[in-house]
């Protein structure tokens, strides 16, 4: 009874012109870098993208990483919310409907932080079977520059999501480019995979790219710096020329697009 009379109170608003008009909000939801110089090619671009379309009053940034925020208020005092309490602070400033934009790759532990209680949030960039295609087809992502082969190091994960990085393998398989290698820095596969894998083939030039979307602390330590334990100096030592590009996918285009259009499909 409640809800009918409900809506024959929202029927009759709307005969007399007293059309309701939600204020909605959207978070802005990453991982997180502590790195400047990579936000600012990567995250800055995103919210301002979303800051030119809904306005940029209507949309808080927020980071699903504990260490980087904690680093961030140590070393720069500078605060940068939870997504939980981004939504809290757009809820406490009138927005009645708050969407999460995830800038997350998988389904895995962080995204799993976020809350969907003031509205709904888009999928991860790795989430069906069209995701994997389009990153498998780009011809710019996919550049071996000259290079033998390509090797994408993503960062892993203790969650089942962690099984997506094969996935992909096995699609680079699927359209025959046999000259591109997944590895992760905290998954299952690991260098010590890619190293037996490389030594079945006949590849000595070898271009080492991130599959972060940020190419901050993991890029350039544990990937491409010049530390014994990294990956650039582990596959040096085993005879491979490497070549390094410091790019996260978020600075490309076509990901960027993709993150826009999965936000798009929650966003009423």
């Amino acid at each position: 009874m409640t809800n009918i009379i409900k809506m024959i109170q929202y029927i009759s608003k709307i005969k007399k012109g007293e059309f309701i008009c939600m204020k909605k909000g959207i978070v802005i939801a990453s991982f997180g870098t502590t790195h400047e110089d990579a936000l600012k090619k990567t995250i800055d671009v995103i919210e301002n993208k979303i800051g030119e379309k809904y306005g940029f009053e209507n949309f808080r940034r927020a980071f699903t990483s504990n260490k980087v925020r904690q680093k961030l208020k140590i070393k720069r005092n500078l605060i940068i919310f939870n997504q939980n309490e981004a939504l809290q602070d757009l809820k406490n400033n009138g927005f009645e409907k708050i969407f999460t934009m995830s800038l997350h790759i998988l389904n895995g532990i962080e995204y799993k932080k976020l809350s969907d209680k003031f509205g709904k949030i888009s999928e991860p960039l790795l989430f069906n079977e069209l995701d994997f295609k389009k990153i498998v087809e780009n011809k710019e992502f996919n550049d071996a520059k000259g290079n033998d082969a390509i090797v994408f190091v993503g960062h892993g994960s203790e969650d089942a999501s962690d099984e997506s990085y094969e996935k992909l393998q096995n699609y680079y398989k699927k359209f025959g480019k046999e000259n591109i290698f997944i590895g992760t820095i905290e998954g299952k596969i690991t260098i010590e995979h890619i190293l037996k894998k490389l030594k079945n083939t006949n590849f000595k030039k070898i271009l080492l790219k991130p599959f972060l979307i940020v190419a901050g602390d993991h890029a350039k330590n544990d990937i491409m710096s010049d530390d014994e334990n990294s990956w650039k100096t582990i596959l040096e030592k085993n005879g491979y020329k490497v070549e390094t590009e410091l790019i996260g996918m978020g600075e490309y285009p076509f990901i960027q697009k993709m993150f826009f259009e999965k936000f798009e499909k929650i966003y009423e």
